[in-house]
């Protein structure tokens, strides 16, 4: 048997107004909007203010940064620990 690690990585999807992809990041966009820094190593995109709660989830009906969902999909996760 084995355990699994309660930690989890936040990530946040960030489609700015001028641009159709969404871009992810690990740091919580500010509620007024403004620049993020995002996983995929580009320029910091601009986050529109929070209009509704889920407006920062992955919405998987929408197009992706190719660079930013690539470095999601390579984040580490935390390996499973031995029980007992």
């Amino acid at each position: 048997m084995t355990t699994h690690s309660v930690e989890r990585t936040r990530i946040f999807w960030v489609t700015p107004e001028d641009d159709v992809r969404q871009h992810a990041t690990l740091c919580e966009p500010p509620e007024e909007g403004g620049p993020v820094e995002v996983l995929g190593g580009h320029q910091p995109v601009h986050a529109p203010a929070r209009k509704e709660p889920g407006q920062y989830q992955m919405w998987h009906t929408r197009p992706f940064c190719e660079q930013c969902f690539t470095a999601y999909l390579n984040l580490p996760v935390a390996p499973p620990e031995a029980a007992g």
